[in-house]
């Protein structure tokens, strides 16, 4: 079969289409895994409130986005989708149509606050709903009643957003009761929380997973909204998802070594 060659005209078309689809901007966002931060190692600080030690490690886990004001060109778009370690997203699904760089950086940095403060009284609501783990009979009401949220600090650098409420709330159960949920055991997660302790999804779900596994996590708690997301995880860590801070604590309990 013979093949007539393209016009000249239509083959520089094709050349300059292909040549402006390497150098052109691309209104795309890359996301990669993040670092994971112990939060029992100078995250957290309970001030005037019986607390005690962990025994095991928690996790709070990040992902790193390229940042709203970033356009990304071809090449690097096509290297993204090739290494199995990033994701390439519209960055229409990760950042409101007009955003910039500092508006991202300032909700990022509120969204963290507020995460911080729904997971202690998550946290404290817990506890106070179930004032046996503070103490036996009236003690440990008197115990969980005299809770005050506003003792306790969070410090994480320039870690941002919602997504580190879930690790928060557990890392407030485990210091401020005797029982021992980390039994030695190096735990990751992530996932909103709000007051009553009901669990949220979050983006970036997967790449936290690799990075928890990369740093020695067995255990990931996941939110449930996430659960059709997971793929492909990492053999040596398993993937619990919950849809309250009450179901994460409870796994942790029945499955104490």
């Amino acid at each position: 079969m013979r093949f007539s060659p393209l016009p000249k005209v239509v083959t520089a078309t094709l050349g300059i289409f292909f040549l402006l689809a390497t150098v052109a901007p691309l209104p795309f966002a890359i996301v990669l895994p993040g670092q994971a931060q112990n939060i029992f190692k100078g995250v957290i600080t309970i001030k005037d409130l019986d607390s005690y030690p962990a025994s095991g490690r928690i996790d709070l886990m990040s992902i790193r986005v390229t940042n709203p004001d970033t356009w990304i060109f071809g090449p690097e778009l096509i290297y993204s989708w090739i290494d199995a370690e990033r994701a390439v997203y519209p960055k229409s699904a990760i950042y409101p149509p007009g955003t910039s760089s500092k508006e991202e950086s300032k909700q990022a940095k509120a969204d963290m606050v507020g995460s911080q403060d729904k997971a202690i009284s998550a946290a404290i609501n817990y506890l106070q709903s179930h004032p046996e783990v503070m103490g036996n009979g009236s003690q440990g009401v008197a115990r969980a009643n005299a809770l005050d949220g506003k003792k306790i600090k969070f410090k994480v650098g320039e870690t941002g957003g919602p997504s580190g409420g879930l690790v928060f709330s557990i890392g407030l159960v485990e210091l401020l009761t005797e029982m021992d949920l980390m039994q030695g055991r190096h735990i990751a997660g992530t996932g909103t929380i709000n007051n009553r302790g009901v669990i949220g999804p979050i983006g970036g779900i997967n790449e936290k997973i690799l990075s928890a596994k990369k740093v020695g996590a067995t255990i990931f708690f996941a939110p449930v909204g996430n659960a059709e997301e997971v793929a492909k995880v990492p053999q040596g860590i398993k993937v619990i998802t919950v849809a309250t801070l009450a179901q994460a604590i409870s796994y942790l309990e029945r499955t104490r070594t």
